[in-house]
């Protein structure tokens, strides 16, 4: 494989962020802030509710460990960037067996990211807006019509504003700024003080299950969802790239289709000496570590924790939940109580919580892609820098095409969501292996994770897989009779 992609070429690492202070605080804010307002998405607001008010917060310790172990992960991608200016899934293409295995191998994998689930659950509070209701299984043309509409207006902040990156970082600040100020300002007025002790205890309960009959799978996508989930935890690593952190400098970024001129990205990636830059290569270590430590493991958290609390204070105990009523079920309880501002304001909180992390699902998807073609494929290597943005646009209209005739298929919301979580396992666990594997083959020996390090790789993908596969397990009766229809 070493022939098939083009060799690094050698640069000088820059200087490290300064040790941190109230001062350069700013400093920390990266992919880490980015990540939190994409991660509180899908998990926090459908499964975060299905779940606790199902079980309570016995099993957010599940949650914990999720996001725990793709700290591992996170720390992993990000420094194959930093060393080399590379996404993680580019280097993933440098390892035997070779591209054509892993384009194979991943597009089968990545399925679970391929389902528009979030534009589709963001499409029930819109529903409810205009029904006055929650809707039921007679409003479904609607909620599909909706889901359209959603879909189709995730794609505008990918065309315009300069970099991609900076289109996206503001998107996710907006979100979390008015997500998380209504969320805690529900959970310290109204949310009683059983509630708040069952949901924060419930990080630290490991190993306990909800009594008699459960279904893994609905725990399974639970841990999916917690953090970030699937291959969506390496756009750490070309978030890092185009923020500029380590050798990403040296690279360039994707630029969107309007504005983005002057913006470019090489075709491969630059490596600095290694004896030379020790130094400076510390210093980017801790910082990456203080953002995932300090910034984006609390965020994810604290994300889970709101909307838990929420779900098990208003809709305790709720059985047969359908997929047009989870999304928005908690506004009624809530407006009930305290008043119709309530129903608005929690379906307005709904819509902002999975309605912008699809932008970033998308994306996600577009840009894996769009790197490896960059720079794999000797044909593209004859465009200037800035042209990468019209590969990256042609995937983004092919999966826009694809988008809506999965939203048009597609019946019920939660069944799309929990089958993406269950997939998304699978996804994370192996590549979680491929991570370990990059990082100690194309890495030199002083660059590559520790022993600790590795030891958390191979954790991350014991869970993912293992957790996934007793829900397979669990449901293949059910599979195999769907699959005779």
């Amino acid at each position: 494989m070493a022939q098939a992609f083009p060799p690094w070429e050698t640069g000088e690492l820059p200087p490290s962020p300064p040790p941190l202070s109230w001062r350069q605080l700013r400093s920390l804010i990266g992919p880490g802030l980015l990540m939190v307002g994409a991660n509180i998405g899908g998990g926090e607001w459908l499964f975060g509710p299905l779940v606790t008010a199902q079980y309570g917060g016995r099993i957010l310790w599940l949650a914990n460990l999720s996001i725990i172990l793709q700290v591992f992960y996170n720390l992993s991608v990000m420094r194959y960037t930093l060393y080399c200016g590379e996404p993680v899934f580019v280097g993933f293409f440098r390892t035997a067996p070779g591209p054509v295995f892993w384009a194979a191998f991943y597009l089968l994998v990545d399925l679970g990211s391929f389902l528009p689930y979030l534009a589709s659950n963001s499409a029930v509070p819109l529903a409810a807006v205009i029904l006055g209701r929650l809707p039921g299984a007679g409003d479904g043309h609607l909620v599909r019509m909706l889901s359209y509409g959603v879909f189709l207006s995730a794609f505008l902040p990918l065309v315009f504003g300069g970099k991609i990156y900076n289109s996206l970082e503001r998107v996710m600040l907006a979100k979390l700024v008015i997500v998380l100020a209504y969320l805690s300002f529900v959970a310290l007025f109204f949310v009683s003080s059983e509630t708040k002790w069952e949901i924060v205890s419930g990080f630290f309960r490991a190993g306990d299950l909800p009594p008699g009959d459960f279904s893994w799978a609905t725990l399974a996508a639970f841990a999916a969802v917690a953090g970030a989930g699937g291959l969506t935890n390496m756009m750490f690593s070309n978030y890092a790239r185009d923020k500029g952190w380590g050798m990403g400098a040296t690279v360039g970024a994707i630029p969107s289709a309007v504005g983005g001129r002057t913006i470019r990205l090489s075709h491969t990636g630059q490596v600095f000496d290694w004896r030379q830059g020790k130094e400076r290569w510390s210093g980017w270590l801790r910082h990456i570590r203080r953002e995932q430590i300090w910034l984006w493991g609390p965020g994810c958290v604290i994300g889970m924790a709101l909307p838990a609390m929420f779900s098990y204070e208003y809709i305790r105990g709720i059985q047969n939940v359908s997929g047009h009523a989870v999304a928005a079920m908690a506004a009624r309880a809530i407006a009930d109580r305290h008043g119709e501002i309530f129903w608005f304001l929690t379906l307005l909180c709904g819509f902002l919580i999975m309605a912008p992390t699809q932008i970033s699902q998308i994306d996600a998807i577009c840009r894996r892609w769009t790197d490896v073609l960059w720079t794999g494929s000797k044909r593209l290597h004859r465009l200037e820098g800035n042209q990468v943005k019209y590969v990256y646009y042609t995937l983004l209209a092919v999966y826009l095409l694809w988008g809506l005739n999965a939203l048009r298929l597609t019946p019920n919301p939660l069944v799309l969501a929990i089958a993406s979580g269950v997939l998304w396992n699978f996804a994370l666990g192996f590549s979680a292996l491929h991570v370990l594997w990059v990082t100690r083959r194309l890495m030199p020996a002083g660059a590559r994770p520790n022993w600790f390090q590795s030891a958390g790789l191979a954790a991350c993908a014991v869970f993912f897989m293992g957790i996934s596969a007793v829900a397979l397990h669990q449901q293949w009766p059910a599979v195999v009779q769907w699959l005779r229809r």
